[in-house]
């Protein structure tokens, strides 16, 4: 008796754009890579849109900043990009926070309206999980493969995701910290933790321009492929200095 394998499903996994904030080049790169590739599933890992003037703590020029151009970004890519799953990150959460806690009745009609404004157009290029920034809610597992925005950001981030998320065997992807890594962890049985970068321009990211960390930043995705539910590879499409670094001609 022959026993049938499950068919290899192609995988590109994204994240961290920032709305307004995103790198024209890189996101037109990776558009390019995503219609060559063609995959039959396409993750966002969330932080599409940065939101900045609805930050918890955002004051003065920040707080006035009109987030109309951010949106129309962030909407735009979610068109382009067609994501059949889209995560939430930390600043989508901006929104379900004034939801939930606001008292101000217009703001949280505006938020109300943003967030039917946002599941409206991901709805219209077929996504069919949308999952909240929630660490127990807000992830999204295919076969071997999990998915988060992200729950930690120090220097051991993807280690404690894959810890904490990953399957034995498996791995974790995340967003959330704009850097390319892959960490084996430490783990029973194995597994491993992939950050893909961001897609967004950072020299446009004012909030974090003292820090230091930003230096780890890259711009990137994940792709590869699954099969059934132990089988998977991923690889980290980056740019170094002026090329991008990335083969798929054989999957």
């Amino acid at each position: 008796m022959q026993i049938m394998k499950a068919k290899k499903q192609k995988i590109v996994i994204c994240g961290d754009n920032h709305g307004k904030k995103g790198d024209p080049a890189v996101i037109k790169e990776f558009l390019r890579f995503v219609k060559e590739f063609n995959p039959q599933h396409r993750v966002h890992l969330g932080d599409c849109f940065d939101l900045a003037s609805i930050r918890q703590g955002a004051m003065g020029k920040e707080q006035a900043e009109s987030m109309d151009e951010d949106i129309k970004k962030g909407i735009e890519f979610i068109k382009a990009y067609k994501p059949t799953v889209f995560l939430y990150g930390n600043h989508e959460d901006r929104i379900d926070h004034i939801i939930e806690t606001s008292t101000n009745g217009i703001i949280v009609d505006y938020c109300i309206d943003l967030k039917n404004r946002i599941h409206e157009a991901l709805r219209s290029v077929g996504c069919k999980v949308i999952l909240p920034y929630h660490a127990d809610l807000g992830v999204y597992r295919i076969g071997p493969i999990s998915c988060v925005h992200g729950y930690t950001y120090g220097k051991n981030a993807v280690e404690e995701q894959a810890l904490h998320y990953a399957s034995v065997g498996g791995c974790c992807c995340m967003g959330h910290i704009h850097r390319i890594e892959m960490v084996c962890a430490k783990k029973h049985g194995g597994s491993v933790g992939f950050s893909g970068g961001c897609l967004c321009d950072k020299t446009d990211m004012s909030y974090a321009k003292n820090r230091l960390a930003t230096a780890k930043w890259g711009s990137g995705w994940l792709y590869g492929y699954v099969q059934g539910q132990k089988n998977y590879k991923l690889w980290q499409a980056h740019k170094v200095n002026q090329e991008w670094i990335y083969s798929h001609k054989d999957l």
